[in-house]
C-alpha cells in the first residue's frame, strides 16, 4: 500500500475516534430520564405550593407587598418548571403552558390601583386552573 493511503486511513480512524470521544463527553453531564422527570415532578409540586400560597392570602389582611411577593414566587417557580420540562423529552406541558398564559394574563390585567382583595378575586380562577393543570401534568408523569 502506498504511503498516502496509510495517511488517509490514519486520519479517518482519528476522526472516528474523535467523534466518539465528543459524543461520550457531550452526554456524560446530561441527567438521566428518571432524574429529569423527578426534577420536573418536584418543580411542579413547588409551583402548586406557591400558587396555593398566593390564593390562600387573606384578602382582608394581606398587603400589596405580600400579594406581589406571592406572585413573584409563582413566576420564579414557573421558570423552574419550564427549565425542568426542557430536560424531559416529550414532556406533556401543552395544557400547562396554556394555563400559565391564562394566569399571567389575569395577573397583568389587575390594575395597579386594585385592592389586594380585588387582585386575588381577579386571579383566583386562573390560579386554581393552573394548580389543577399542574397536578394533571404531574399525574401524567406518574409523579408520586
Amino acid at each position: 500500500m502506498s504511503r498516502n493511503w496509510w495517511i488517509v486511513v490514519i486520519l479517518v480512524a482519528a476522526g472516528v475516534g474523535l467523534a466518539i470521544l465528543i459524543g461520550v463527553l457531550g452526554t456524560r453531564n446530561e441527567p438521566s430520564k428518571t432524574e429529569a422527570v423527578s426534577s420536573l415532578c418536584s418543580s411542579l409540586k413547588t409551583l402548586d405550593s406557591s400558587v396555593n400560597s398566593l390564593t390562600s392570602l387573606d384578602p382582608n389582611t394581606a398587603t400589596k407587598s405580600q400579594y406581589q411577593s406571592a406572585v413573584t414566587a409563582v413566576q420564579n417557580d414557573w421558570s423552574t418548571v419550564q427549565s425542568d420540562a426542557q430536560a424531559v423529552q416529550n414532556a406533556p406541558t401543552g395544557s400547562l403552558d396554556s394555563a400559565w398564559d391564562d394566569f399571567t394574563s389575569a395577573v397583568k390585567n389587575v390594575p395597579g390601583s386594585s385592592s389586594v382583595s380585588d387582585a386575588l378575586n381577579s386571579v383566583s380562577s386562573s390560579a386554581k386552573a393552573l394548580v389543577s393543570t399542574a397536578e394533571s401534568t404531574a399525574s401524567s408523569l406518574s409523579c408520586s
